[in-house]
């Protein structure tokens, strides 16, 4: 497959926002469905500084914010200084002194003998870049109910859109789990602790056919995420093969590497049948129109975004009906964890009189 664009059909283009999916649009699709890791990736596909300054912004940095651009230099200065220091790597002149950040991205995504540098050192930026948010959310009174409204507001805003653009929602839903709902989930996972349990607050997105469900990933990670926030090994795809969305919704044939199987990942309480495209992801979330005086130097040193956990739960309407119409019904799900959970707690703790010697 060409690194080039892909004219979609005239109905699709009254839905999207874009006119073209590049072919590192679908390489990000992809990704966001197996789960995979952007540390892992080997280039990016960035072909101007307007296709990067959009993503900046999706990231809640403004380019045109001087500083938002100071705080993205501040995190380059330091990924350099980690690559010379602990790794003993040399980032050439160019990467390390850019004329501006933006071209980083552009030389991650070009043929040529910075490209591999540009995407390692973009690699190091972003895991400073959040490693140092969740140090300022650690470190700011910031309630969980604010930052779940806020986060909220900004998925609601981004569907609502969706539906002007003529996208054929047919249901959103926002939840929060339950006190009771968490504590079933940790007990359930046998390698689970609280700290893995991200998905405290969730949104579920039904659309009328399957051809839709790609068009929606495509203008959630355009506009609501950026592709490298979706949490690695966190993803699954039950409806159908990658390659075969890919040809429902663009018409498109994918072969090859680029193919993937229908799920990486699976639910041990979900049923065989249970179909969900379903993922997390890290949601950014600007915060200094909430901080006191006192916290102040904390932007400074960390920034002024934090991520948020976010579960998407993405299906078609005939997918959905028959999740809840069969043996893979929600009750059905819990029905099962409960009684893992039971095990596992009575597990090894026989009493041994053989009575419950309890008043």
């Amino acid at each position: 497959m060409e690194d080039s664009s892909y004219p979609i059909d005239s109905s699709l283009q009254r839905l999207l926002a874009v006119k073209n999916v590049t072919h590192g649009d679908l390489l990000e699709i992809r990704e966001l469905l197996r789960g995979g890791s952007v540390i892992d990736w080997s280039r990016l596909h960035f072909r101007s500084i307007p296709a990067v300054n959009e993503f900046l912004r999706v990231f809640m940095c403004d380019p045109d914010n001087v500083r938002d651009m100071e705080r993205i230099q501040q995190i380059h200065r330091a990924a350099t200084d980690y690559l010379a220091t602990t790794l003993e790597i040399s980032i050439p002149s160019v990467l390390a002194h850019p004329h501006r950040i933006q071209n980083l991205f552009l030389y991650a995504s070009s043929p040529g003998k910075h490209r591999t540098k540009a995407c390692t050192l973009l690699k190091v930026m972003f895991v400073l870049n959040h490693l140092e948010a969740r140090q300022l959310l650690f470190n700011l009174p910031i309630s969980e109910r604010e930052l779940f409204s806020r986060v909220e507001k900004r998925v609601k805003k981004t569907v609502m859109r969706m539906v002007e653009l003529g996208f054929a929602v047919e249901e959103y839903v926002a939840s929060q789990k339950t006190k009771e709902s968490l504590v079933t989930k940790v007990l359930s996972k046998r390698e689970g602790t609280a700290a893995q349990v991200f998905d405290r607050i969730r949104f579920r997105i039904i659309v009328s056919h399957k051809k839709q469900l790609l068009p929606v990933l495509f203008h959630l990670k355009r506009h609501l995420f950026p592709f490298p926030c979706v949490i690695p090994g966190e993803s699954s795809n039950n409806i159908d093969p990658f390659q075969d969305l890919v040809r429902e919704a663009f018409g498109l044939q994918v072969e090859g590497s680029e193919a993937m199987p229908a799920s990486i990942r699976s639910n041990e309480f979900s049923h065989r049948d249970y179909k969900v495209i379903h993922f997390i992801a890290d949601i950014p979330v600007r915060v200094q129109d909430i901080i006191e005086q006192s916290n102040l130097m904390m932007l400074s040193r960390f920034g002024n975004t934090v991520f948020v956990p976010t579960e998407f739960q993405v299906f078609d309407t005939a997918s959905h009906f028959l999740n809840e119409a069969g043996p893979a019904a929600h009750s059905h799900y819990k029905g099962r964890q409960v009684r893992e959970v039971i095990s596992r707690l009575y597990a090894g703790t026989e009493d041994e009189g053989g009575e419950d010697q309890s008043d």
